[in-house]
């Protein structure tokens, strides 16, 4: 859907095709950035991510919820990855969407470890703050922290 235009009409005799393309590039430019600003005012909740599509300028965005399920994408992004409403409509994980699909228990352990991370990065890597966060024993954690091998870099 169409919603807004902008008008960079000139009568100028002088006008050459060198700064036409000026205006033009100006014009792109600033229709990605006015594009991109909706999109995120229309997914205040979300995380944007740049789709990884070859044109790296296209501004072609994602809204991704807390559960990496896709909400939404600018139009550049759907016409890249063939994203139709009908694919919004119902829970799309991102990972599928951007070909980074595990399988299996991989993906619990990924999870996991994200998990893991964030809980000792947030106690600056003290493993009795982050296991009393988490709710679980300094031993259980140390456990989970071996069998993931997770290394504090703290």
């Amino acid at each position: 859907n169409l919603v807004a235009a902008l008008d960079v009409s000139s009568c100028r005799a002088d006008l050459t095709e060198a700064f036409a393309n000026l205006i033009s590039m100006a014009v792109v430019d600033a229709v990605r950035r006015i594009e991109g600003e909706n999109f995120k005012m229309a997914f205040p909740k979300a995380r944007i991510l740049l789709a990884p599509v070859t044109d790296k300028g296209s501004g072609a965005l994602i809204a991704v919820d807390a559960d990496d399920l896709v909400v939404g994408a600018t139009r550049s992004a759907r016409l890249a990855l063939g994203i139709t409403q009908q694919c919004l409509d119902k829970p799309m994980p991102a990972a599928d969407l951007f070909g980074w699909a595990e399988r299996g228990s991989k993906i619990l352990a990924e999870a996991e470890r994200g998990a893991l991370q964030r809980a000792l990065a947030r106690a600056d890597g003290n493993v009795s703050a982050a296991a009393q966060a988490l709710g679980i024993s300094r031993a259980t954690l140390h456990r989970k922290l071996n069998r993931l091998d997770v290394h504090r870099s703290h």
